[in-house]
This record gives C-alpha cells, sequence and structure tokens, in this order.
C-alpha cells in the first residue's frame, strides 16, 4: 500500500470542490506546461462551477486529456468531451484547442491507436505518458475510467489506450487509458460524493481482496494518491482519514 495516500474528508461537495480547484490551481504554478487527465460525470458541473471563483488560476498552458472517451458523437450527452465542450469552454478559461480528443467516426480499436497517437504528441520522447494529475471518479462497482471488475483490460500492460466494446455500463464502446498510464502520473485524485459511494469506498480503502477492485488498483508508482470524499461518501470508513473544511 503507498505510503503517500491522503484520504481528504470535506463537509460537502461545495468545500470539496473548491479545494479541488485550489489544488489544479496549486499543481499548475510555476510551469508553462500542465498536463491533465479528466473524468466526466459528475466531475464536469464541479469543475465548471468552481474553476471560474479560483483565485490564481492561469490555464495558459494546459493541455487536458481523457481518463476514458465514449464513442459516441461529441453532440451526444455521453460525450464527456462533448460535456466539458458545452459546459467549460463557454466559461472562457480553456479552448477547444487545448483538448486533447478522440476521433469517434473510427471504429472502435482505431479511436483507440489515434489516440495513443495523439497522446504520444503530448508526450514526446516518454513511452509511457505522465500527467502531472490525472482526475478519476468510482464508479457503485468499483470501476474507475473505463475499467471494470473481473474485465480482462485490468490485465493490460503494453498500451496506453485500450479499446472496449463490451462495457458494461453503457455505452459498450469506449476508449480508457490504462493502469500502467494512471499508476504512472505525477498525482492521482480520485473524487467521490454521496452516500451511495459509502461501501463501495469501504471496500476500496479498506479491503484486502485477493482480485482488488479496479479502483484499488491505482497507486501511482512515484507519484502521490489523493482521495477526496464528502462525509456521507467517508461515512463507513474507520481508517485513518484528514478532515477538512478546505485544503
Amino acid at each position: 500500500m503507498s505510503s503517500s495516500r491522503q484520504i481528504c474528508v470535506f463537509p460537502s461537495p461545495a468545500e470539496l470542490a473548491l479545494s479541488l480547484s485550489q489544488l489544479l490551481v496549486h499543481e499548475s504554478q510555476g510551469t508553462c506546461s500542465f498536463r491533465l487527465a479528466l473524468s466526466g460525470g459528475s466531475l464536469v458541473q464541479l469543475l465548471s462551477r468552481e474553476l471560474p471563483k479560483t483565485a490564481g488560476l492561469n490555464t495558459a498552458g494546459w493541455k487536458v486529456a481523457f481518463c476514458d472517451e465514449r464513442l459516441v458523437p461529441f453532440s451526444d450527452p455521453e460525450s464527456t468531451y462533448g460535456e466539458y465542450k458545452r459546459q467549460l469552454v463557454p466559461l472562457g478559461l480553456l479552448s477547444e484547442s487545448q483538448f486533447v480528443t478522440i476521433d469517434p467516426t473510427l471504429p472502435v480499436e482505431e479511436a483507440a491507436v489515434d489516440y495513443t497517437k495523439k497522446l504520444q504528441e503530448l508526450f514526446p520522447g516518454d513511452d509511457l505518458p505522465v500527467f502531472d494529475l490525472v482526475i478519476l471518479g468510482i464508479g457503485p462497482d468499483g470501476h474507475t475510467a473505463s475499467l471494470f471488475p473481473g474485465h480482462p483490460l485490468l490485465q493490460v500492460t503494453d498500451k496506453v489506450v485500450a479499446p472496449i466494446s463490451d462495457s458494461p455500463k453503457p455505452p459498450p464502446q469506449r476508449v480508457t487509458l490504462t493502469l500502467p498510464v494512471i499508476n504512472a502520473a505525477k498525482m492521482v485524485v480520485f473524487v467521490a460524493t454521496g452516500e451511495g459511494k459509502a461501501t463501495i469506498l469501504k471496500r476500496i480503502l479498506q479491503g484486502e481482496e485477493s482480485d482488488p477492485l479496479p479502483a484499488a488498483r491505482v497507486y501511482p508508482v512515484h507519484g502521490k494518491l489523493l482521495w477526496f470524499l464528502d462525509e456521507p461518501a467517508a461515512r463507513e470508513l474507520t481508517c485513518p482519514v484528514e478532515k477538512h473544511s478546505v485544503l
């Protein structure tokens, strides 16, 4: 187990969101290039609401990729990039050119190859992309990105991006960063809110399972691992946690 794991518990999603935005400011300060991988879902609304209010934010050097993406048109509500394009881009913090996106018109295997090439261009000379920060969510089954319990993709070590055509959560066709890429990041932050996540979080953070859930397999090799939870999500944990109002 990584000694660098921190579990940060906030009174509500609002305090969590503010602290996450402040973390983004802190981690991106003083660099001309900040490479970030984002998840979708509730994180889109969280960042769209809080980032514009965060003091000291300078996104000029940001490049934003995605931890996973659904193979649907960007106009589809299921498209992660589409949601950021609709909710975050109009706020003027990031331009469309700062996002690294899939080509949703390609077959899923080709889309994964194409996205791999785009990431290799973002990380020239690196065998494995090393993101400055990766922000992940958690499903009620313990999946993260599009890495699902018991799925063969959990064993993939020779790809940067893997295709999945049988996702147990629709839509079935997706591409996802592999575990080696996620675990190569300088910092990984999991974000989970609500009492509906409490039981699965106890399994992930305190379980000693022979076949760990996907989210439990995330431990950066050389980076930091942070868990940002609100109090309802953390209510079943008995392991040490840090309680914050804001960071």
